[in-house]
């Protein structure tokens, strides 16, 4: 009933013209459904709250980088949309709305994005037309790429691409997942049963349907028995789903060039059965992986070697997608990191360019309630007022149990303390989700440690043995269970605490309650092993009517692509020192409504840091793609410059044959020291630089100006038009910590330095910020400050290093624009409400504002008895001193140094920026 009602709710609303008094339009709509569909005062509540979710669900615009020098492409599609039967995307938008439930806004940012994709491809209907069209389209992990990508089938379907080819991973298991979902939302019929499924359940009774020569089963991959079939693909379109694997390819690259099959529309004098009249679209999902050329391509003089061999999958996809006259390639990746270092030069007469995306690169629009590596890793986190909980549990590697570098034949002896845990989280987590209405939702524990089959079974067993113990001991002694006291001090010392202070927290519910539930999912725990030696899948279309609730055991194949339904703890040691590797292992990104104060992630500390490394690294590489899209720039342009890591790699380094440092710069960049080193001579020193500083400041300039810049208005001290070199010599007596190589006193002394030399930054404001407390510390006779600002402390035994301490984020928001007039800021205030850019995007637009011979220096004392530095035992002179700097962009190209980037090095020097 709560399901039918919800369902006419959405319909109505969707029929609606005017939506600008949205609360009331629901309000009535529901009224009007409950008329219908009768409902209790608590599940019309309910059934509000939900729609209204639905509805405030915000999603950004997506940015697009353009091959503006296209002369021969054309745009098409605005002027051909209206003609177009949209009738498969039609079905699968109602399917999206009605079926999955999935919010309007959410519906509407696919149908926007698509459109934008397919529009940068290539009419199909002009036949006589040759095309070669090549994107990549960067999500999220996790975030729904599938959902886009299928949207973006059916449009290229009711368009009139003939032939789509799918490929969609390395492992049977993910195949076989994307071609079930495929059937579902694309093909509308199952393979396996032949019946109607999904969006099929609106075709007409002998409505002419899509082909496919793939089916779900695990076996059922494109293989030498397709070969010789003949279809007409002229007249019904065909979809196939199939691994990146050697022989799969091979059996694909002989159908597309069999004389009984598509060769026979291929011109006479094709040098190898080229095919003129149906249109291919190649969809790469995980683009990524085994798709880029791994081969050696350079000579050992560095020049491109003339007709180098590919890799075998690369030239395998490279020769399918060569067979065709009229071809479009679109690569979908969360970590386009390998995809961005392809050197677009390399081509081959018998394999042609390389996968390169020189038409154009999209950066997915993110919908506000999807969860990233930022949520859980407090990327972007307060830095003010109280500290969120954070979800991430920080263990110690047990080498009894799982050494981190282990062999294949290693037996496991026991269960170390915190994967037990971890199960009682996930027990807890499940129970929770059910009293707060999800009793039918999925729920997943993921156990990933090892690559190895043979070790994955030994810990399948001891889980299997430990979770019986449980059940047993738990029917039969109830309340007086050991096991049900553990649990029970879990949810006192960590959910409750986590759930209430949580943005994102939920209800929480006495023990009682709790505990008559745990009873009940105990009996629905299902363990699974998912690797190559086992049978067991995580089928969990099978359990739609109760939810799925299972630990799955294993290594690779739940390392990429493949979905963890309701995902809420995750028990990780597995490391790769590869951004790419270990960002997809990942998998407990997505979307958690309701709950995700209820996830966990149970990891070691350093395992934690390289996440929060990567997480940092994929948003700034995210944020200059949607900058450079905003100020028009090309994909040839995109130059990519990826932040490293002294201890990992961004990708394989076969992937990186292109790449090289960077002379990268501040430019346009916000520096604030976060990480200090832990004595208290670190903090002396810095604290006498910084009166030393002051002293010089009030000596040489006027405190608090009049002027009608936004600083002015505040309680802070603050000192205008001050010489450049004034800071210089600052930053030679101001220490930053040995562990962080960016922000690195000497590097921002050298770079102001050059600067000044080119006419830039030679005039400064520089604040000093005064607290709200009584007045404590001196600095000079004039500059007398509270006691310091308070900022969350990160714990040592999560993210620290020995001998260091770091805090979150150290400057407010609006500090950095203290040196604005109100005309600026304004401007600021503008494009950040623009939900179409990321953060980092919309922070570099606002600092080019800032004329390129200002910058601002914001200096920040911490107080030395709060948060972090609490129990320090410092004194007053050795009060912790922070600094920022807000640097304007540069007008010289000579605005470099050499630190910390790499890029890719087939791209032209004069055309990056």
């Amino acid at each position: 009933m709560f399901t039918d009602a919800r369902q006419l709710v959405l319909m109505i609303l969707k029929n609606q013209t005017d939506l600008s008094d949205l609360d009331n339009c629901i309000k009535v709509a529901i009224e009007t459904a409950t008329g219908v569909f009768p409902l209790n005062v608590e599940q019309k509540e309910q059934l509000l709250q939900d729609i209204r979710m639905c509805f405030n669900v915000t999603v950004s615009m997506s940015g697009v980088l353009r091959n503006k020098n296209d002369i021969d492409h054309k745009q098409w599609l605005e002027e051909k949309k209206d003609g177009i039967v949209w009738k498969y995307w039609s079905g699968f938008r109602s399917y999206l709305e009605m079926e999955k439930e999935w919010p309007a806004q959410v519906v509407q940012s696919i149908d926007k994005t698509t459109d934008t994709i397919l529009g940068l491809l290539e009419d199909p209907i002009e036949t006589e037309n040759s095309f070669d069209r090549r994107g990549l389209v960067v999500g999220y992990v996790q975030s729904g790429k599938t959902a886009n990508y299928t949207a973006l089938i059916n449009k290229a379907f009711d368009a009139g691409y003939k032939i789509i080819v799918v490929l969609a991973g390395l492992h049977n298991n993910l195949r076989s997942q994307t071609q079930a979902r495929l059937e579902e939302e694309v093909l509308g019929w199952d393979t396996e049963q032949n019946e109607f499924i999904g969006v099929g359940k609106q075709f007409k009774p002998n409505e002419k349907r899509i082909a496919s020569l793939t089916t779900r089963l695990n076996n059922g991959d494109f293989n030498s028995k397709n070969v010789g079939i003949t279809l007409d693909h002229s007249q019904q379109p065909l979809l196939l789903v199939v691994k990146k694997n050697v022989s799969v390819l091979r059996n694909l690259l002989s159908y597309l060039r069999h004389k009984n099959s598509l060769a026979r529309f291929a011109s006479a004098e094709a040098s190898y059965k080229t095919v003129p009249s149906l249109p291919l679209l190649i969809i790469d999902d995980e683009a990524d992986q085994a798709s880029v050329n791994t081969a050696a391509i350079y000579d050992e003089n560095d020049k491109v070697i003339e007709d180098c061999d590919p890799s075998t999958i690369n030239g395998l996809i490279r020769q399918i997608y060569n067979t065709f006259e009229q071809r479009a390639y679109v690569a979908y990746t969360a970590t386009p990191f390998a995809n961005i270092f392809i050197d677009q030069s390399v081509s081959t007469e018998e394999h042609g360019q390389d996968l390169f995306p020189r038409d154009f690169i999209i950066s997915l629009p993110k919908p506000s309630n999807y969860i990233g590596s930022y949520d859980y890793f407090n990327l972007y986190a307060e830095e003010e007022g109280e500290e969120e909980p954070s979800l991430v549990r920080t263990i110690e590697q047990d080498d009894d149990f799982l050494p981190s570098k282990h062999k294949k034949d290693h037996i496991p002896s026991h269960l170390p303390s915190s994967l037990k845990q971890s199960i009682h989280a996930f027990i807890l987590s499940t129970a929770i989700r059910r009293l707060r209405g999800q009793e039918k939702k999925h729920n997943s524990m993921l156990i990933h440690v090892t690559r190895y089959p043979n070790v994955q079974k030994y810990i399948y067993n001891l889980v299997g043995d430990y979770l019986q113990v449980i059940q047993l001991e738990i029917k039969y002694m109830g309340r007086s269970s050991k096991y049900l006291e553990e649990i029970n001090l879990l949810y006192e010392e960590d959910y409750i605490s986590t759930s209430r202070y949580h943005k994102h927290g939920g209800n929480t519910f006495n023990w009682e309650c709790v505990s008559s539930e745990i009873l009940l999912v105990l009996d629905d725990i299902e363990l699974k092993e998912i690797n190559g030696g086992s049978q067991d899948v995580l089928d969990y279309r099978k359990h739609m009517d109760r939810g799925l609730v299972v630990i799955a055991i294993g290594g690779d194949k739940l390392s990429r692509g493949l979905t963890l339904e309701g995902l809420t703890v995750s028990y990780y040691l597995r490391t790769s020192k590869m951004y790419d590797t270990l960002m997809q292992m990942g998998r407990w990104f997505g979307y958690r409504d309701g709950y995700f104060d209820l996830c966990r992630i149970y990891t070691t500390y350093e395992l934690a840091t390289w996440f929060s490394h990567i997480a940092y690294a994929t948003e700034e590489l995210r944020g200059q793609l949607e900058y450079m899209a905003s100020i028009g720039a090309t994909p040839k342009q995109y130059a990519l410059k990826i932040n490293t890591h002294p201890d990992m790699l961004i990708t394989n380094e076969m992937k990186m044959r292109t790449a090289e440092k960077y002379k990268t710069s501040y430019s346009g960049e916000l520096v604030q020291t976060t990480v200090f080193e832990e004595h208290s001579s670190f903090f002396e020193k810095n604290f006498n630089a910084t009166s030393q500083f002051i002293h010089r400041l009030t000596t040489r300039y006027e405190t608090n100006p009049d002027t009608n810049r936004r600083v002015g208005k505040t309680k802070h001290y603050f000192w205008e038009k001050v010489d450049g070199y004034l800071l210089i010599d600052f930053l030679n007596e101001y220490q930053t910590a040995s562990s962080v190589s960016r922000v690195n006193s000497e590097m921002l002394k050298e770079y102001i330095s050059k600067r000044i030399v080119e006419n830039e930054l030679t005039s400064w404001t520089v604040v000093l910020i005064n607290s709200n407390d009584e007045e404590e510390l001196e600095f000079d006779n004039q500059v007398k400050v509270g006691c310091g600002v308070e900022r969350i402390g990160i714990p040592k035994n999560e993210y620290g290093k020995e001998g260091f301490l770091s805090i979150k984020t150290l400057t407010s928001k609006g500090h950095e624009y203290f040196d604005f007039t109100e005309e600026q800021y304004m401007r600021v205030e503008e494009i950040e409400q623009n939900k179409q850019q990321s953060p980092v995007a919309s922070s570099k637009q606002c600092r080019k504002l800032r004329d390129p011979k200002e910058g601002i220096l914001l200096i920040y004392p911490i107080h030395r008895n709060k948060k972090r530095f609490e129990g320090m035992n410092l004194d007053k002179k050795q009060t912790p001193i922070a600094i920022a700097i807000s640097f304007p962009e540069s007008e010289s190209p000579d605005a470099v140094d050499e630190h910390g980037y790499v890029i890719n090095r087939s791209i032209e020097q004069d055309v990056m920026i």
